[in-house]
């Protein structure tokens, strides 16, 4: 048996939901040899059993939400699911596996209904608020859902579902050193990280540095190229000699 465990605002919403046909009319059984579309009441502890309208039961729950607006995500949802290789229950059996998971998971005096919706599994719909006000907290509610369903497992004759381990909490102090310790190591790295730009800057300088002081000025020791002039050269300018009149009569 496998449980799966959603919280909401408004019992309304999750009972249109647990009493119509579905998408793909999906949500049918079978109850006394024939097929059954949408949900049905099959267990409660405010005499809801047998509904197929969620108006009256949501109502009831609502009255018991009211008590106490203040309290946040007030409906618990749960669905119960057998394998497929689990024999089909009866009505009168999954009421009293709800009424046992109930008594298991602490809520047994606030009020709940279980709606079939299958032949394999149900919803169970809970005001955390009780009519005198009490709130049930629901504390580590997946880790008790589970233990619950292996209780039901084995006083049923039911395959044991696969579990999903849940990860085991650290103690504060050793969340608080590791947290420090990956703190500490990102701030080591962004240090080497700086520290080699910084190296890497360095040599860059050091490199110009060392190229300006072997190469001052471009090398002058080649000759002038053909056409110039040094600066020790004088100009001279050419001379003009005369022209002969030669052959030429006046």
């Amino acid at each position: 048996m496998i449980a799966k465990i959603t919280r909401g605002k408004n019992p309304g919403d999750i009972g249109a939901y647990l009493h119509g046909p579905g998408k793909a009319n999906e949500h049918t059984y079978t109850a006394a040899g024939q097929r059954v579309s949408g949900g049905v009441v099959v267990g409660s502890n405010i005499g809801a059993e047998g509904q197929t309208d969620p108006r009256w039961w949501a109502g009831e729950l609502r009255k018991a939400l009211n008590t106490r607006p203040e309290i946040k995500n007030p409906v618990w949802h749960a669905s119960l699911r057998n394998t497929a290789t689990d024999r089909t229950l009866s009505n009168d059996q999954w009421a009293d596996i709800g009424q046992s998971f109930a008594e298991d998971m602490g809520y047994a005096e606030h009020p709940w209904v279980m709606v079939r919706h299958g032949d394999d599994h149900v919803h169970i719909v809970v005001s955390r608020v009780s009519d005198l006000g009490e709130v049930w907290h629901a504390r580590n509610d997946r880790r008790v859902a589970q233990t619950a369903c292996t209780n039901l497992e084995k006083d049923y004759g039911l395959e044991a579902a696969p579990r999903r381990r849940e990860a085991v909490k650290q103690p504060v102090m050793v969340g608080r050193e590791n947290a420090r310790f990956k703190t500490d190591l990102v701030a080591a790295q962004r240090m080497q990280k700086e520290r080699e730009a910084q190296e890497v800057a360095e040599k860059a300088a050091q490199r110009a540095k060392w190229r300006e002081a072997t190469f001052p000025n471009p090398s002058t020791t080649s000759g002038p190229k053909k056409g110039l002039r040094t600066e020790s050269e004088k100009y001279v300018p050419p001379q003009v000699q005369q022209a002969r009149d030669e052959g030429y009569e006046r």
